[in-house]
């Protein structure tokens, strides 16, 4: 699957959960990347790289996770970047 369709099923999934965007997040998809955002505070970014899910968190030149699953790469951004 191409990179961009990649990133556009998670970025549907992340605008299909209503705690996600009642929050205050929004995901922008550009052509490489998937920008995860609060109130305008950039949180980190998703890319995919060889058919994987990569996380970079703001502030970070290294990614901090890395999955192949569309519903892990879901349930990541829901638990681990948007909790709170």
């Amino acid at each position: 699957m191409m990179k961009t369709a990649r990133l556009g099923l998670l970025a549907e999934a992340l605008h299909a959960e209503e705690g996600f965007v009642h929050r205050g997040f929004t995901a922008e998809q550009s052509f490489e990347s998937l920008l995860v955002e609060r109130d305008g505070h950039f949180r980190g970014i998703w890319t995919a790289d060889k058919g994987r899910y990569v996380w970079t968190a703001a502030g970070y030149s290294q990614p901090s996770f890395s999955t192949a699953s569309l519903p892990d790469a879901l349930k990541y951004t829901l638990t681990e970047i948007s909790r709170g």
